[in-house]
């Protein structure tokens, strides 16, 4: 029941996730090269990809997703202050006299930063502490030629193979030298890169079964 739910609202979260797709890909003749505005990685790439999907940050800092529920506390405008604010499909929040705000791929103190820029235009020294009091657990969602697509919730580390065997493996005739994985970078900007998962799970490339993040979709 919560695969079919979180996979129904795929379409919807794939918007602003902190990390995107892992897909089979038919064909790699029409890759886009890598730019500003997205692109994928050629095979040979796959370091280079990593390298700059990887989020500037400490292990420690958690990064807001969807699904999330957050405290906004004023201290000293109480009415003000908002409890349990759940982070929409869409990533954003709703506040008021801010309205929308992107929270999703930004870690609690990224957020409280901009909350508190925002609030200073309507109150003088706004002093405020965005708090996560509910989390959701990641999710990576696998598609097309496997044998159970949908997303997937993980509690422990994920690799690419190790999703591929969560939907169920691969089926017949599926193109396993051409996996697509798409990734947001940032909170703007899509990537992906084509990894040759065959010769992975035959033991070729197992350095290249790397851990997927909240959000990969295989």
């Amino acid at each position: 029941m919560l695969k079919k739910r979180v996979f129904g609202t795929l379409m919807l979260r794939v918007v602003i996730a902190p990390a995107l797709v892992v897909g089979l890909s038919a064909c790699s003749s029409n890759r886009r090269p890598v730019g500003a505005g997205g692109g994928v990685y050629p095979p040979q790439q796959l370091g280079q990809f990593l390298r700059d999907t990887s989020p500037p940050r400490q292990s420690n800092d958690y990064i807001i997703a969807v699904g999330d529920r957050l405290d906004v506390v004023f201290f000293f405008d109480r009415d003000l202050s908002q409890k349990e604010l759940l982070v929409r499909s869409d990533g954003r929040i709703t506040l008021p006299y801010t309205g929308d705000v992107m929270a999703a791929g930004r870690t609690p103190m990224q957020l409280d930063t901009l909350l508190t820029r925002r609030f200073a235009e309507i109150l003088k020294e706004p002093n405020l502490s965005v708090i996560v009091v509910k989390t959701t657990d990641p999710v990576v969602y696998v598609l097309g030629e496997v044998r159970d697509p949908g997303g997937y919730p993980f509690k422990r580390a994920v690799s690419l193979v190790q999703a591929l065997a969560l939907a169920g493996g691969l089926r017949d005739g599926a193109k396993s030298n051409h996996v697509l994985v798409i990734r947001r970078k940032g909170l703007q900007g899509i990537v992906g890169v084509e990894v040759n998962a065959k010769a992975i799970i035959q033991g070729e490339q197992v350095q290249n079964d790397f851990l997927l993040r909240d959000f990969d979709i295989v």
